[in-house]
């Protein structure tokens, strides 16, 4: 090749303060090269293309081109692929011609101000000095995956992002749907408590009293055929539901519908009579000693419609209870307006019953051990209830909760319902236990006012209810 010109000193001028310097090895104002068409340069960013930027550069120095500081001529000794002409370019020093040089630049990358590059987004990517970091800024960018508005979008952050606003739209939704349950609940504010002293009280611990009615009207407060305790202990996971035998002879303490306190001994379902819920439930607080947060009370025959919702119920019922379930059948049949023997039962068996049988299933008293196994039967019917509930489909459960929030009258209000739903799914998996008061051996017969009662050990009592549900 031809010998390349050299100042006095005999090495290669550096550039001038006006010039900026070539990795490639070229002293002279810089302006941005563009990849051919269907090349890709440095993605996202406007910088030449890596790979071509390279080879021009190598091509050059095999060339052995050099320029001189001091306005000298570039020469080449070989033919190069792209000059036009073999004669050597006096060097620019003109700021005017550097200006229009610049110019031209930023009119096809973006922007340029002799340091930072700009081409097709916000982002500014310092020029790289040399080739080491050019390759990195490359990779870097390459890498680099770019959304609206030049931010980056990481693929897991919107994933989880995603996953965030399905669980909201998901939980704003079930809340509606969970109100829209709540709000067809009847709720009845009644009579003041006086008794909610009880030392049996725990945050652990939700008790409420479902009070079941063969009247036709609940304003008729008629007496009670079933007073179930319904103890949620989140402690220990489990629920248990307490029968209170309506013959026991209580004090019955509190105030009555007008309001007048009341003070006297009698059975204990008559404290509905007297004072409806509330009176009941300070009976119960008072004698037993145990904390009765709320109430919900459901009349028999919407109890129907509740069983019917889930296809009815699996018992085992003798062929004893069959025959004499035709009694209680007969008189609800009256009151549906069915036919007279409407779902009478010809034997006894495993059967599936509907919602008019397994109501004449739990109201059966005269079959068996009187009201003792009356009360074991009602609790048999509300644990099938449950049972079949959980293990039902979504349109079955909607169906159920849409028909027993109907036939439902509470103290509660609506927030209170909304926590107690929330504590009903949280409490599916727990254990089910299942208690009578008074128990075996913590009773005698007794006659008062002609009445036949049950006389109840009350010590007993409490501390079975004390071991039972709080233990």
């Amino acid at each position: 090749s031809a010998e390349q010109p050299r100042n006095r000193g005999g090495a290669v001028p550096p550039p001038r303060n006006d010039q900026q310097y070539d990795p490639a090895g070229m002293s002279y104002p810089y302006q941005p090269q563009y990849p051919p068409n269907g090349q890709q340069g440095y993605p996202g960013a406007g910088q030449y293309g890596g790979q071509q930027r390279r080879s021009s550069g190598s091509s050059k120095r095999q060339s052995g081109t050099r320029v001189s500081g001091g306005g000298g001529k570039r020469s080449s000794g070989s033919s190069h692929k792209g000059s036009s002409s073999s004669r050597a370019k006096p060097a620019v020093s003109s700021k005017s011609s550097s200006s229009k040089k610049k110019s031209s630049a930023a009119r096809k990358s973006g922007h340029y101000n002799g340091r930072q590059l700009e081409f097709g987004s916000n982002s500014k990517v310092p020029a790289a000095k040399n080739e080491r970091e050019a390759r990195k800024q490359s990779k870097k960018m390459a890498d680099a995956q770019y959304t609206y508005g030049g931010k980056k979008s990481h693929p897991v952050r919107t994933f989880f992002t995603t996953v965030l606003i399905l669980i909201l739209v998901l939980f704003i939704g079930v809340n509606v749907l969970l109100y829209s349950y709540v709000s067809k609940v009847n709720i009845k504010h009644g009579g003041q408590r006086t008794y909610t002293s009880a030392s049996m009280k725990s945050d652990d611990v939700k008790n409420i009293l479902i009070i079941g009615s063969d009247t036709r009207d609940e304003e008729q407060y008629g007496r009670t055929d079933s007073m179930i305790l319904l103890s949620i202990n989140k402690s220990t996971k489990k629920i248990t539901m307490t029968s209170f035998m309506r013959d026991m002879y209580v004090n019955i303490k509190g105030n009555d519908l007008e309001g007048e306190a009341v003070d006297f001994r009698g059975k204990m379902n008559s404290a509905y009579v007297y004072g409806g819920a509330e009176l009941l439930m300070d009976t119960i607080e008072y004698n037993f000693d145990i904390s009765v947060d709320d109430y919900v009370y459901i009349d028999f025959i919407s109890f129907v419609d509740i069983i019917d919702s889930i296809g009815g119920i699996e018992l085992t019922v003798t062929d004893e209870e069959a025959q004499g379930m035709k009694a209680p059948m007969a008189e609800q049949n009256n009151i549906l307006g069915n036919k007279k023997g409407t779902d009478y039962l010809t034997g006894g068996g495993k059967l599936n019953l509907n919602g008019n049988q397994a109501l004449a299933y739990a109201r059966l008293r005269y079959v068996g051990n009187a009201d003792f196994q009356r009360t074991e039967r009602q609790r048999e019917v509300i644990t099938k209830i449950i049972e079949k509930v959980k293990g039902s489909n979504p349109l079955v459960m909607h169906d159920f909760a849409k028909t027993t929030c109907s036939d439902l009258t509470t103290n509660m209000s609506r927030a209170d319902m909304m926590f107690m739903v929330y504590k009903a799914l949280f409490s599916m998996n727990y254990e089910m236990n299942s208690l009578r008061i008074p128990a075996e051996g913590d009773y005698t017969y007794g006659d008062h006012d002609g009445q036949s009662t049950l006389d109840v050990d009350l010590e007993a009592c409490r501390e079975l209810l004390r071991k039972e549900i709080y233990g």
